[in-house]
């Protein structure tokens, strides 16, 4: 906060999340630079022991100027320096490179091997599906990746509507293909009302998740179809009805839309989402959550239970609530459902 010279935001935004920093001391001093979001925060910070906030600030910044994702990466170097305690790889692997956790000089070294193609980071910047097959020795059991993402800053074992939008998020493991913020906003009145559960919002009840991420990812395919940000009406408001993005949207092209049609259109796109992956060679076995996290038993707001018994009910029941056979595919009566609503309210 002492760093900022100004707030700033999108064009013409009124939220201005953003801020442009200027460092008086230090290492950066005289460095201008811009204030770390939060979930590169988090990789870059917490997952990887950097508490020093004028690195991360360091850190965060270069990798925006070489061109290379600051969430991935800090996840990416996270997966390394776990994989370094652990003895899975040493100094010889790393050519060197002391991958202690927090140890800020050796992240910004393989930040630069990782955008160069160089040295160690030349491993690492395939991602952490990949670079586990590289290395080898076991590895691959601690990738924290679903669909070859790597996963943002929520920890599935502790968030259950999270965790499943992990699982069945169509480009894997991240934030803000789901979005659910309304599992932690949401009182058990408005789980009742609105997702006939009132431990939807308990965050480590598996019940009532599979509708809340329905909910969730179809609201946010329509806001990203729309080219709306999500923090004012998924963070701040925690609106997901779809009013207010309807009214705009009829103001704009010129003819009625509600709520309801803006909700069809959005699982039009979650649909033909999930037959784009699956006709390009994701399966159901791909909708799950890494190994490392299916090590211990888990008490999922109940009593304690293995996490095969918390983790695929909530992926059938999201199946099912989609119109999804078995196998996490689009039934062709659903899909026939889908256009023919969707016929019917251009029509009309």
């Amino acid at each position: 906060a002492k760093y900022v010279t100004r707030k700033t935001s999108c064009h013409r935004c009124p939220v201005h999340c953003k801020a442009d920093l200027e460092f008086a001391h230090g290492r950066n001093k005289g460095l201008q630079a811009v204030r770390p979001e939060f979930e590169p925060m988090l990789s870059l910070g917490s997952k990887c022991g950097l508490s020093d906030l004028d690195t991360l600030v360091f850190l965060d910044n270069l990798c925006s100027r070489l061109g290379i994702d600051n969430i991935s990466t800090g996840s990416t170097i996270a997966f390394a320096m776990d994989l370094f305690e652990r003895d899975i790889i040493s100094l010889r692997d790393t050519e060197g490179l002391d991958l202690s956790w927090g140890n800020g000089d050796a992240m910004e070294t393989v930040i630069r091997q990782m955008a160069s193609g160089k040295g160690f980071g030349k491993i690492l910047a395939k991602g952490v599906r990949q670079a586990a097959q590289l290395i080898g020795r076991g590895a691959e059991h601690y990738a924290p990746h679903v669909k070859g993402l790597e996963l943002a800053g929520y920890h599935p074992d502790n968030i259950m509507g999270t965790a499943l939008g992990y699982a069945i998020a169509s480009r894997g493991g991240d934030f803000n293909d789901v979005f659910a913020t309304l599992e932690y906003k949401w009182l058990p009145k408005e789980g009742s009302e609105e997702l006939g559960d009132p431990k939807a919002g308990d965050l480590k009840s598996i019940h009532g998740k599979a509708e809340l991420v329905r909910r969730s990812t179809i609201t946010v395919t329509v806001l990203d179809g729309l080219g709306l940000c999500k923090v004012p009406a998924l963070c701040l408001i925690c609106a997901y009805d779809l009013v207010e993005e309807a009214e705009l949207a009829a103001a704009i092209i010129g003819w009625p839309l509600d709520a309801s049609e803006l909700f069809i259109s959005g699982e039009r796109i979650v649909n033909m989402e999930r037959l784009f992956n699956l006709r390009h060679g994701v399966s159901a076995a791909d909708d799950r959550l890494p190994d490392m996290f299916f090590e211990k038993d888990y008490n999922a707001g109940e009593a304690p239970s293995k996490p095969q018994t918390w983790m695929e009910p909530m992926i059938r029941e999201f199946y099912d609530v989609m119109g999804w056979d078995e196998q996490g595919h689009p039934t062709p009566e659903k899909l026939a459902d889908l256009w023919k609503r969707q016929d019917h309210a251009l029509s009309s």
